[in-house]
């Protein structure tokens, strides 16, 4: 039997096969040919021009650096029989991370019988594809006085431009002047597995393992010479899979994963109208051996909500509009309260068979989602993502985004309505006059009376303070930061062990935080700030190497931000959670849990330690009756069961119902023993510093008996009695002068100065 064999670019020649290698139908062939040449443009200068030029034809241009200098260059990168590059190989949340970009191009100008003309560098270059090798040979060169980059391509006659040609094009171009927040780092160990990481080394050719190594994040300078040790000598197209492993093993051991904030956001000023909202999502890609090593990668999710006639979605991967097509709809009878949205992986079971998001009853909603991670599976051989493996965090983005779009209120007539409009139209100017325009930190009450006149003459009532806060809070969620400049209050304390310091806990101390170097593991949470001096008269903190927090009562925004600062820091570290067995005090767990609202959800894990009813009850500690006056039922965390939530809508247990020994005992019961000792290097460090610091004190003190310092100031002292007489005389209304000239000073920098003078006499009569 004859066989027959073709390469991989073969399919990028024909009308046919490049629709299904580009992952679209013919006709949106020209769209995503532009798509592809502004997603170039827009890297290359952050700004693009584009549009059409005559019957079937249009240019994109960019007036960054140009493309490579020698016409053979730009030949060979527009040629569809090229390679891959190593360095698309690299997982980066950058545009371009989901196709074949300029094959693409090439492809269709070469299977439509179009033309291609590329300008740069001061000439233009007709380029002509040739069916046979998948090579493009240059086949005219002229002059061009252009700035930058500039590509004209006229596709054949099957494939038609008009207007939608440039839809997506307009998309990626309105996305990226939103000024996003991008990833500046380098390519990380943890977002490869081991069949990307070997594929990733044979294309790396003939360059040092070292090399290699050195291009990914915490593994450069000498911990590359030490990571690729075992290949040394070696190049990178000569690993096996095996040593591909065993290095990618060994970079990973030597650095930490990214945390997901690096990764960049656009924010909400893409759509400045819109209900906002962002999540952290983590997923694993496992390679065909699953025994084998699996790629960890993070993913922000960005989503903007706004009210329409009818519901839609449009959908961009790293900052660019994604191909692959999403549905969304209010397609289950009896959930009208629920979209499904499909396509793009995303059918998975959620209670109905397609993916469903909360929306709520009668107003529709227009969706824009972006999901930024450094590598997106996808579920077609052309471009279609596969947004299943950030499906969670995409509903809860979108069902957020619809709440904010909701806290919006704008009406038919685009008119913000209700008091939370008022008082987010009335900040900016607020803010303005609270900061002296931006000189002075502010607190939240303050902000409060600037907005209460706005308040007063828009609604003719007192405006309440809590659901002003409540609205700033919802604000700074939807904003993706804290209002600039204001502080909060203190509102509860940092006990550290060992040094005995307490840390107030407002925004501008914890601001100023810096956690002492090995010295806890741990930390507790407890809204019983009664507790600490008990504990602390019982050495509990030093005993178990724990910090303690509290903030009286639901978890300040000062003691999440005191959270998320420990969470980031490299030692180990376990929270826990200490709290009555009450409604209340389980919503403290979830609460500190979920993160604050205002930030992307943090990275650490915290331990509930209780109380919980159930341990309550079995304890036999006194419960006390729950009451209500609103008649509403008791918030009640979503980690306790059905029974539990419906015993505390009428019981609770305080800690206080237990006397201290017991209290003692039930706590030790709970944390694990064991004292922290850091690593031995760390310990070596500390063991030289020490030393060092008592033979200083000890060389300090002989220097200063030898050098008979006390004895030779009165003797310095003695021999300027004169002057300090006549400065001493005249010092009153200097002081008075200098003072008038600069209020801010205290009297005695004018004193400080005139002792400076006095005693640089001696060095003058020398």
């Amino acid at each position: 039997m004859t066989t027959f064999e073709r390469e991989d670019w073969t399919d990028f020649r024909t009308l046919g096969t490049l629709g299904r290698k580009a992952g679209v139908t013919q006709e949106a062939i020209p769209a995503l040919v532009v798509k592809e040449l502004v997603d170039n443009a827009l890297d290359e200068d952050g700004r693009c021009r584009y549009g059409q030029i005559g019957d079937g034809g249009f240019y994109v241009a960019n007036d960054g650096n140009g493309l490579p200098k020698t016409d053979e260059k730009i030949a060979a990168l527009f040629s569809v029989a090229r390679p891959l590059s190593s360095s698309k190989l690299l997982r980066l949340p950058t545009r371009g991370a989901l196709g074949n970009g300029l094959r693409v191009v090439v492809g269709a100008v070469l299977a439509s019988g179009g033309q291609l003309t590329v300008k740069t560098g001061g000439r233009a270059l007709c380029l002509r594809p040739r069916a046979a090798d998948g090579m493009t040979e240059v086949e005219s060169v002229k002059p061009w006085t252009g700035k930058g980059t500039r590509i004209e391509v006229v596709l054949g006659q099957a494939l038609p431009v008009d207007d939608s040609t440039f839809r997506w094009a307009r998309q990626a171009d309105a996305m990226a002047q939103a000024n996003a927040k991008t990833y500046k780092g380098l390519t990380s160990p943890f977002w490869y597995d081991v069949d990307s990481f070997y594929e990733l080394t044979q294309a790396a050719g003939a360059r040092p393992v070292r090399q290699l190594v050195e291009s990914f994040a915490g593994c450069s300078g000498a911990k590359a010479g030490k990571l690729a040790s075992d290949f040394t000598g070696r190049v990178c197209d000569s690993l096996t899979k095996d040593e591909a492993e065993t290095l990618l093993v060994g970079m990973r051991s030597g650095c930490g994963e990214v945390n997901p904030k690096r990764l960049g956001t656009i924010g909400p000023q893409f759509q400045p109208d819109a209900g906002y909202a962002r999540a952290v999502a983590a997923f694993q890609l496992t390679p065909a051996d699953r025994k084998k090593v699996a790629a960890q990668l993070p993913a922000v999710v960005e989503v903007w909500a706004r009210p329409a006639e009818s519901p839609s979605i449009v959908a961009y991967v790293n900052r660019t509009p994604i191909t692959g097509e999403l549905h969304i709809s209010r397609c289950f009878p009896k959930e009208k309260t629920l979209y499904g949205i499909t396509g793009c992986g995303l059918s998975r079971e959620h209670k109905h068979t397609a993916f469903a998001v909360k929306a709520g009853r009668g107003r529709e909603y227009a969706i824009i989602l972006n999901v930024t991670t450094p590598y997106m599976p996808i579920t077609t051989d052309g471009k279609a993502p596969d947004l299943s493996v950030v499906d969670e965090a995409i509903e809860t983005a979108i069902e957020k985004a619809i709440r904010g779009a909701k806290r919006k209120n704008v009406n038919g007539n685009g008119q913000q309505t209700y008091q939370n409009a008022i008082i987010i139209d009335a900040l900016p100017t607020a803010i303005e006059k609270v900061s002296g325009n931006g000189k002075y930190r502010y607190s939240l009450r303050q902000l409060f009376y600037a907005v209460r006149p706005c308040l007063l003459e828009a609604l003719g009532m007192e405006p309440k303070y809590n659901y002003f806060s409540q609205v700033v809070t919802d604000y700074e969620a939807e904003q993706g930061h804290d209002l600039p400049g204001m502080y909060r209050d203190d509102r509860g304390t940092l006990y550290h062990p060992h040094t005995g310091e307490y840390i107030s806990l407002g925004t501008r101390s914890v601001e100023a935080y810096q956690r002492p170097p090995w010295t806890f593991s741990k930390i507790l949470y407890c809204e019983k700030e009664g507790f600490f001096a008990t504990m602390i008269d019982a050495q509990w903190p030093e005993r178990h190497d724990c910090a303690l927090l509290t903030s009286k009562g639901y978890a300040s925004r000062a003691a999440r931000d005191v959270l998320d600062l420990l969470g980031d820091g490299d030692e180990p570290l376990t929270f826990y959670c200490l709290h009555d067995a009450d409604g209340p005090g389980t919503m403290i767990y979830q609460t500190l849990q979920e993160g604050t609202r205002a930030r992307i959800a943090r990275r650490v894990e915290i331990v509930n330690l209780g109380l919980e009813p159930a341990e309550a009850v079995d304890m036999g500690l006194p419960i006390e009756p729950v009451k209500r006056k609103d008649g509403k039922r008791v918030p009640v965390a979503n980690y306790v069961d059905g029974k539990w939530t419906e015993w505390l809508q009428k019981h609770r247990v305080e800690l206080n119902a237990m006397d201290t020994p017991t209290f003692l005992e039930w706590l030790d019961g709970k944390i694990p023993t064991g004292k922290l000792i850091p690593p031995a290097d760390v310990v070596a460090d500390r063991l030289l510093a020490e030393t060092a610091a008592v033979i200083r004190r000890r060389l300090i003190d002989a220097a200063l008996l030898q050098a008979r310092i006390d004895e030779r100031t009165a003797e310095a002292l003695e021999s300027l009695h004169n002057e300090l007489q006549r400065t001493q005389t005249r010092l009153t209304p200097s002081i008075e002068k200098k003072l008038a000239a600069d209020p801010s000073l205290p009297w005695t920098s004018p004193v400080v100065s005139a002792a400076a003078k006095v005693a640089g006499k001696m060095d003058r009569d020398k």
